[in-house]
């Protein structure tokens, strides 16, 4: 979930500027078809794939070492129907997102994105975004793990303070 999160943001301070002044006319709806290229040009479908990929994996490790007695073809047959299934939904889902593009962006929106997600230097940021995403999420794993050093120590004092039955 965390790499979804970051892959968003990332797309979004790409194009926030691009964006940025123009305001929805409530009757200026882009087409769902020009979404829908929008949504694939900028690897919306991809990145989506990715994370809940990810998450069917830690259900199927999450099986393997809560139920030990799950014999491996079972394991195999759950994540091929779990995966099976995923393009399905993906579809589902990408028409919702469509959706929700469609209340905040106008028709002149979506064709300015897509020409720029048709230009090549586009599609080369584009295509590194899921290896980017992975990348920062451990530089945001290394942020929260330093926060926790720095802060664990006073943490402690101030858990071992109200053991001691002292306010803080």
């Amino acid at each position: 979930m965390r790499r979804i999160l970051i892959i968003l943001t990332l797309v979004s301070t790409l194009y926030a500027p691009a964006l940025a002044g123009v305001s929805q006319k409530s009757k200026d709806v882009p087409r769902v078809e020009d979404v829908l290229t929008y949504i694939d040009l900028f690897g919306y479908r991809e990145m989506m794939e990715i994370s809940v990929d990810h998450q069917l994996r830690e259900i199927v490790d999450y099986v393997r070492t809560q139920r030990g007695e799950v014999p491996p073809r079972s394991l195999d047959i759950i994540e091929q129907e779990l995966r099976r299934e995923l393009k399905a939904a993906t579809t589902r889902s990408l028409r919702d997102m469509a959706a929700v593009f469609q209340r905040h962006l106008t028709q002149a929106d979506v064709d300015y994105l897509i020409g720029v997600g048709r230009d090549p230097r586009m599609r080369k940021v584009v295509q590194l975004q899921p290896k980017l995403a992975v990348e920062l999420e451990s530089v945001g794993e290394g942020l929260a793990k330093d926060v926790y050093q720095r802060a664990m120590p006073r943490i402690e004092e101030r858990l071992k303070q109200l053991e001691g039955g002292e306010q803080l």
